[in-house]
């Protein structure tokens, strides 16, 4: 076996051959057959390792080469793309081994075409009658349906939503177009594919619906290998919690109103309330405040205000379930809205009280355009051990950030992982030679009204050092669209490209390709972006994107740390009153 991996990886191996400035590199070839070991003896590897080990391709080759059907998931859909679209056809001609890949993301990347009908025909969507008659004719030629392709839709586009289904409102095998369904075939692809390329939000989701018992999204693997794992534990915390979002409801009430017309107008008791459990959704949003800002839940459901408005949300919600299940057998839409409305039902009433339970956190994401209540646990690791138990498959858990001091604890506490083989293959750069650290002091603190002005002035110098070729990456949205609007006025010299302007994918291939360019990103571009060469030269962080302390899931989980520390270090003041107690109760 290691004589396989030593003829694609040594000096003249395949690699050498195929790949135009491949570089052999001892830490690659461990890590390959590491790897190769690992997806043999169907067992744990978690492995580390650092920028520049070429990891993409230790796994790769192996898991082609496997014979085995193996999930690869990715941190995010950048990195997805590119593993697809570049370095899966890389091997391909390398290996000279034949497989089938496919590439598989979350339903909402997927146009729709039922919905797509329902946007053309909805008077509220007319200005956007270009953009969706471009989108019916790419809807004929696309293979993939994958909407990043189309270069149609900018990442913030109103248009997402209503061109693309969801678990809730799509229709399954009772949609008129379902014969033409994009997911659906994508699905199957990715059934009968050997290596299929998904990313952590999709393998969260499939967890949780199997967790709940409601079906799966993924077929079965015999293989699952992890890339930037360091984000699954956050992700996981995700998915496996409840939530609930006003535009859930706005959306339901919409759906409603539009079934209903369709086939059942002469239950027009269904606008009533449907209009009603709206209203009552907005005054509820309107009593928490302005502010923007992540709290705990009970911060908010003392204030009588806003306990009074959520009853009213539940009580219109209920009218609205009494009346779509009256409606249900004339339409699968009204259907599918009657079950909506009761499982929204069921995790508002959640939030009807304080606290749900000491396993969940409350809280709520308070945004200019709505809000978000969330049911966090504080901890998923017995979720995602057992959820491991039940795919006795092989494992590999890899990125460049996985340890704490050189050890695994944290991630493996994390998730609960008690057994597994563990690597380290420390970076091959020289970064004290090969790199240039700056840190600027700003007089100001980031949360200062001033702080976004001295990161423009900073900025500019910088690129203008740098020659452009530069990545501005930031923490929020709102500072990046400011410093964007700063930089377009005096950055005359370099090409300036912003997120939500184009696709991620066409943003990068111009920034590539103009050599000089300056763009402007947030999360999706921390991570998984691969510009080779003098185009990408410099890289700005605005601020270092640590959870904050004030954060609520953060906070909670300070909170009950802080109780085992005391507990730790002063057993006598908590656990002897329990002692007594029990003597008590037991006599």
């Amino acid at each position: 076996m290691q004589e396989q991996m030593e003829h694609i990886f040594n000096q003249g191996g395949l690699l050498s051959q195929h790949i135009e400035s491949y570089a052999p590199r001892q830490l690659q070839l461990e890590m390959a057959n590491a790897i190769q070991q690992t997806l043999a003896n169907g067992t744990v590897l978690i492995a580390e390792a650092g920028t520049g080990t070429g990891k993409t391709y230790a796994y790769l080759a192996p898991a082609i080469l496997s014979g085995q059907k193996v999930f690869i998931s990715t941190g995010t859909k950048n990195l997805q793309d590119q593993l697809f679209n570049k370095d899966l056809p890389k091997l391909r001609k390398a290996l000279a081994t034949p497989f089938r890949a496919a590439l598989l993301k979350g339903r909402s990347n997927y146009l729709c075409h039922y919905r797509l009908a329902m946007a053309q025909h909805d008077p509220l969507q007319k200005p956007y009658y270009v953009v969706l008659q471009e989108l019916s004719e790419w809807s004929g030629k696309t293979k993939s349906g994958d909407l990043s392709e189309s270069n149609m839709l900018e990442d913030n586009s109103p248009l997402w939503p209503k061109v693309t289904s969801t678990i809730d409102n799509c229709l399954s095998q009772e949609c008129p177009n379902h014969a033409e369904c994009l997911i659906n075939e994508a699905r199957k692809k990715a059934q009968e594919a050997d290596i299929v390329v998904i990313n952590h939000h999709l393998l969260m989701s499939d967890m949780a619906l199997k967790t709940s018992g409601q079906g799966e999204i993924l077929p079965s693997a015999d293989a699952y290998i992890i890339d930037e794992a360091h984000q699954l534990p956050e992700i996981a915390t995700q998915f496996l919690g409840n939530r609930i979002s006003s535009h859930q409801i706005i959306e339901l009430c919409r759906d409603s109103i539009r079934e209903m017309e369709q086939d059942a107008d002469d239950m027009g008791t269904i606008r009533n309330y449907a209009e009603k459990a709206e209203a009552s959704m907005r005054a509820l949003r309107l009593s928490i405040g302005d502010k923007e800002q992540r709290t705990p839940w009970l911060h908010l459901f003392d204030k009588i205000d806003v306990k009074n408005k959520l009853s009213s949300v539940i009580e219109c919600m209920d009218d609205l379930e009494q009346q779509l299940e009256l409606a249900a057998e004339r339409g699968k839409g009204l259907e599918q809205c009657h079950t909506r409305c009761v499982e929204l039902i069921d995790t508002l009433s959640l939030f009807a009280q304080k606290q749900a339970d000491d396993t969940m956190i409350l809280w709520v994401d308070i945004r200019t355009n709505g809000l978000i209540l969330h049911a966090t646990p504080h901890e998923v690791n017995q979720y995602f051990q057992q959820w491991m138990d039940e795919k006795p498959t092989a494992w590999v858990f890899t990125s460049a950030t996985l340890t704490v001091a050189g050890k695994f604890n944290n991630f493996n506490n994390q998730l609960g992982i008690k057994q597994a083989e563990m690597k380290i293959w420390p970076s091959p750069f020289d970064f004290e030679k090969q790199s240039l650290l700056y840190m600027p002091q700003i007089p100001v603190e980031p949360k200062h009204e001033d702080y976004n002005q001295h990161i423009i002035e900073l900025a500019k110098q910088v690129i203008t050092h740098s020659k452009g070729r530069t990545f501005l990456l930031f923490t929020s949205y709102r500072a990046m669209h400011i410093v964007a609007d700063a930089l377009d006025e005096e950055l005359d010299d370099y090409p300036l490209m912003v997120q939500g302007s184009a696709s991620k994918l066409s943003l990068l291939e111009q920034f590539r390709d103009h050599g000089n360019a300056v763009l402007l990103g947030t999360n999706s571009f921390w991570e998984g972006v691969d510009v080779r060469g003098e185009a990408l030269s410099c890289v700005i962080i605005d601020k270092i994107p640590f959870a904050s302390p004030g954060d609520p899931v953060l906070q909670a989980r300070i909170d009950a740390l802080k109780e085992w520390v005391a507990i730790l270090f002063h057993p006598s003041k908590y656990l002897l009153p329990l002692f007594n107690l029990n003597k008590v109760l037991v006599g």
